[in-house]
């Protein structure tokens, strides 16, 4: 490859990029730190330990990621060679053929809870977003104004510092017209608004808080904890502290994850219907911990806050179930 004929466009790295970045690789590091000291010297049993060897095992790969990313970053960058675009970052290089290219259009993407290495000024690797679904992205844009390009297999989401000239210089390889990039950011940005999904982003939220509650909270509960109550709120069930705290995790965690068989409105439609019910899982989990840990608790008020939000996904069921595709 002959890189004197070659253009270099460089990222536009911004200040927030590194602050985020450094930011999350402290959380990283403080949080399984502060797990193992919750613990107190206390034998984790060994449901816990399936728990927590996996999300260790995730927290040391995404701290890795990072501090590569933190060094390869402001070196990232867009190659425009006679035959092909390469994007590189660090040792990770990407080959995009221009005949491979079938269109290009700056727009505001569509925020999607279920990303992956995403966080404010940095987005790299595959991406999900409700709008375009799964983007390779190499970018400083986390959401707006990213030049999305579309090729036969994959898209891929880059931030070039100099956004005209890259444009300019790539409309030169490509057969395709892309003047009217201005116009399609335009429409893309109503499309954005339009398809943006609140419910979906709220769901896997309230999932992951649940989860933190649970792995805060496992230490200082006994070893058997009440699970159920009888209609005077006195306990009448009884489980180990492990399924009786991560059961309802893992199944509300299953029901959130029903949506995602569903695609466009259906899918939309499903968020917004079972985040009630999603929103009864903090409810719950609240009220057992402060149960088992001797804290007075208005029983009456929970069963009422429950049952309301069981009966608004009724409701949303009746409305929502009709619009929804065959």
């Amino acid at each position: 490859m002959d890189k004197s004929n070659c253009e270099v466009f460089y990222a536009d790295v911004k200040p927030i990029t590194y602050v985020s970045l450094i930011c999350m690789l402290i959380i990283l590091i403080v949080a399984p730190v502060g797990i193992l000291n919750s613990l107190n010297g206390e034998p984790i049993a060994p449901g816990l330990i399936l728990i927590l060897a996996p999300l260790f095992i995730v927290f040391l790969s995404l701290a890795t990621l990072i501090i590569i990313a933190i060094f390869a970053i402001p070196r990232m960058r867009y190659e425009l060679h006679e035959a092909e675009l390469l994007i590189v970052l660090g040792p990770r290089k990407e080959r995009i053929p221009y005949n491979h290219i079938v269109d290009i259009l700056a727009k505001d993407l569509s925020f999607n809870v279920l990303s992956s290495f995403r966080m404010p000024g940095v987005a790299l690797f595959d991406v999900m977003y409700s709008d375009e679904g799964i983007v390779r992205m190499y970018s400083t844009h986390v959401l707006k104004d990213v030049i999305l390009i579309k090729t036969l297999k994959k898209k891929y989401g880059i931030s070039p510092k100099d956004k005209e000239g890259f444009i300019s210089s790539l409309g030169k390889h490509l057969s395709i017209e892309i003047e009217n990039v201005s116009r399609q950011a335009e429409i893309s940005t109503a499309e954005r608004k339009s398809a943006k999904n609140i419910a979906e982003s709220l769901v896997w939220s309230i999932v992951i808080a649940s989860f933190i509650i649970c792995i805060v909270f496992y230490p200082r509960l006994p070893q058997i904890i009440a699970i159920h109550w009888d209609i005077q709120f006195n306990p009448n069930g009884y489980a180990g502290k492990f399924w009786g705290l991560f059961g309802p995790q893992l199944i509300f965690s299953s029901i959130a994850l029903i949506p995602l068989f569903s695609k466009g409105k259906d899918r939309e439609y499903t968020y917004e219907v079972l985040l009630p019910v999603v929103a009864i899982l903090p409810i719950m989990q609240i009220y057992l911990i402060l149960k088992n840990l001797g804290f007075a608790v208005n029983d009456k008020l929970i069963f009422a806050a429950c049952m309301i939000l069981a009966l608004l996904t009724v409701l949303l069921a009746f409305l929502k179930v009709p619009k929804m595709k065959k």
